[in-house]
């Protein structure tokens, strides 16, 4: 008790306090809403047919750090900015995810990036992996980035950046039309951003403090990398497609209201 309340005094005597990590972005809230506006009008706008949201997809970008940091740390009070600092080598261990889904809730499998040449030992290690192909896509990039490359493959392997290799790929050989969400706004536009990602990022946490209750830390990359892709598989197929489905809808794409059971909109007829 006498050390709780001497870290209480410490934080008043030097002006600190528990803050949420924050992002950089800098637009107003009302900018953001007049440009999802925009992208809502024109994601389903052109789609008919009682499945159309079926295939509707949103693809997102996450990285996971093998010590799964929490979303608050210690700063002062009043910063407008509030950052976190991966210190050690240990923690800053990282890959690339990628999830996508869509807006009913159906998931295409994770694609996980992992520093490495393609080509070379790390590749082939990953890829032997008894997850690969079946419930996640597993590559490298050098700096475990999302290069084009990476997103060609991803395309290519079961059939997010703004690349018109990868746009003509999708379009041309995939009948796909694609939408980029602009920058500043996914935290109100991109479905997987506004409800998704916070879910899943909590439920890596929870996996890796379950694994490490009766485990010591990964003694080397190749087991870093094996645990990495056991929580984010596991994470992903815990995240329910009600999370999902939420997402489109707080994103503007899915329009929301009273519905019968055939799913249509329960709207009386207007008296005339």
């Amino acid at each position: 008790m006498a050390a709780i309340m001497y870290l209480h005094r410490f934080r008043r005597r030097y002006r600190l306090s528990i803050r949420h990590i924050t992002h950089r972005g800098t637009k107003k809230r009302i900018e953001m809403e007049v440009t999802c506006a925009c992208i809502e009008s024109s994601v389903v706008s052109h789609i008919v047919g009682s499945a159309k949201f079926a295939s509707v997809f949103n693809m997102d970008q996450t990285a996971v750090y093998i010590d799964m940091n929490p979303n608050t740390t210690i700063d002062f009070v009043g910063a407008k900015h509030v950052d976190v600092v991966q210190g050690m080598t240990e923690n800053a261990f990282r890959a690339s995810v990628f999830l996508c889904a869509s807006a009913t809730g159906d998931k295409l499998p994770p694609m996980i990036i992992f520093a490495g040449v393609v080509g070379a030992t790390v590749e082939e290690e990953v890829q032997q992996n008894p997850l690969h192909r079946h419930q996640a896509i597993l590559t490298v990039q050098k700096k475990a980035y999302c290069d084009e490359s990476r997103i060609l493959y991803w395309i290519d392997e079961p059939k997010k950046h703004k690349m018109d290799s990868v746009r003509l790929k999708l379009e041309g050989e995939c009948s796909t039309e694609v939408e980029f969400i602009p920058p500043g706004i996914t935290g109100v536009a991109q479905p997987m951003d506004v409800s998704v990602m916070r879910v899943f990022k909590k439920r890596c946490r929870e996996l890796y403090v379950a694994h490490h209750i009766d485990n010591g830390f990964s003694p080397d990359p190749a087991a870093r990398r094996d645990l990495i892709t056991r929580i984010v598989v596991q994470a992903w197929n815990e995240v329910p497609a009600k999370t999902i489905q939420r997402g489109f809808i707080r994103a503007g794409i899915v329009p929301f209201g009273p519905r019968e059971s055939n799913g249509r909109f329960g709207i009386a007829k207007p008296a005339q």
